[in-house]
């Protein structure tokens, strides 16, 4: 029975279908079964075509295994781009590979009985198309039958690490307390009291165009909390644009007013300021205070360790820690750590850095150890290295950060320096 099965069995029937299926071969059911019985070429052909198909079963169900060959992916792939026909059947096969009867017990003595069929079967008397075509139905059934069963056996009970999706929920603080969501354009736009427009498709609040000199208001201030997976843009009431990361909350004041324009950060943004020579733009992020007159940043105050990242794309800034000050031309990074009088600056490839504006993650000759970090609190998930040394393996990877998680790991594991192996919401590095 497939369900309280031990462990240990589950792994020896693992190995078993495994290697079936990967010695199973759809030509040798015609050899043996129906020996020299084609007579004419309609015949002949129609063999190939099911054989073609019955291949085609076979190479999903070691797809679906993740043992499929490169050289058999390409095949496969090529039989597919050959006929739009091959495509269609490739999809209805596969679906059924999806939607088969993963918790039959009997798979395994099924194979076995199918197997001993077709090796020592005679020839009955239903016409040569109907028994090719029975043949070929059942041995599709077992091969797509035994994929979904082991694909069942291997599925965790518990959650699974799922894509990252896009999400709308950023939430606005207002002066007041009160908080709305900003996926509602017509409540928020009631809530804001014309200070700001939206811009639902653009992800974006707009204060510039509320701006008017002429009127007077006190200096009131605003919050924007971006969660997992979202991203934001706020474009202040002097036109300085500022892009949200994921797990970001900005404050703001919906009017700047006075000799500065100084807005409050955690996590990361990406500014775009507008000049003006008369009012400084100051940053405060977790202690390091970014001057500048106009320009554009990068500042990145998510670091487990505390850091502040500050990275010039254009332009020049001043960035302080309270015991000292620094000015960063482009193309430089200035790192300030809380409590220490030092502050590092290096050079820097900005596109590198700045690539989460861009929906990417680029990552260049960085630790793995850093690059699992990042990646775990975009995706959710818990990484365990079998060993220390493994961290410090350095990587080039570049992928967009709405990538199946999946695809991502492959890339790392295409360099044979580690493997990943995933078991509900936890990768473990080999």
């Amino acid at each position: 029975m497939v369900q309280g099965f031990s462990k240990v069995y589950d792994i020896s029937f693992r190995k078993k279908i495994k290697n079936r299926l990967t010695r199973f071969s759809p030509s040798s059911v015609f050899k043996v079964k129906i020996g020299y019985s084609i007579k004419n070429k309609r015949n002949e052909k129609m063999e190939k075509d099911i054989l073609s198909k019955l291949e085609v079963a076979r190479l999903i169900a070691l797809q679906r295994l993740g043992i499929l060959p490169e050289s058999e992916e390409r095949r496969l792939s090529a039989w597919m781009e050959r006929d739009e026909k091959n495509k269609a059947f490739y999809e209805q096969l596969r679906q059924k590979s999806f939607n088969g009867n993963a918790t039959s017990p009997s798979t395994a003595e099924g194979w076995n009985l199918f197997e001993k069929k077709y090796r020592t079967g005679k020839k009955g008397s239903r016409p040569f198309r109907h028994t090719l075509y029975r043949l070929v139905a059942s041995a599709a059934v077992l091969v797509l039958a035994i994929t979904g069963t082991y694909y069942y056996l291997t599925q965790p009970n518990e959650e699974i690490i799922s894509s990252p999706q896009p999400v709308s929920a950023v939430q606005l603080v207002l002066e007041n307390g009160n908080k709305i969501t900003l996926d509602d354009p017509q409540s928020s736009v009631l809530a804001l009291n014309n200070n700001a427009a939206l811009h639902a498709e653009k992800q974006e609040i707009d204060y510039a165009t509320a701006e008017k000199e002429t009127v007077e208001i006190d200096e009131i201030y605003h919050t924007i909390i971006v969660p997992k997976y979202g991203e934001y843009t706020v474009r202040l009431s002097d036109n300085t644009t500022v892009k949200l990361n994921s797990e970001s909350t900005l404050t703001y004041p919906v009017q700047f007013k006075g000799k500065e324009r100084k807005i409050r950060l955690t996590g990361e943004a990406y500014l775009e300021v507008t000049p003006d020579t008369t009012r400084r733009f100051i940053v405060e992020a977790a202690g390091t205070t970014v001057t500048v007159l106009g320009t554009t940043f990068n500042v990145n105050a998510s670091a487990p360790d505390g850091n502040v990242a500050t990275t010039l794309v254009n332009g020049k800034v001043e960035v302080g820690n309270g015991l000292t000050t620094t000015i960063i031309s482009p193309g430089q990074q200035a790192i300030t750590t809380s409590g220490n009088a030092h502050i590092e600056v290096k050079e820097v490839d900005t596109n590198v850095v700045t690539a989460w504006v861009r929906d990417m993650f680029y990552f260049d000759e960085k630790p793995l150890g850093e690059i699992m970090q990042e990646l775990s609190r975009w995706y959710e998930f818990k990484v365990i290295f079998e060993k220390e040394s493994l961290k410090q393996r350095k990587f080039t990877i570049e992928t967009s950060r709405y990538e199946d998680i999946d695809k991502v790991l492959k890339l790392i594991e295409e360099t044979h320096v580690v493997t990943c192996r995933k078991e509900g919401k936890t990768i473990y590095i080999q």
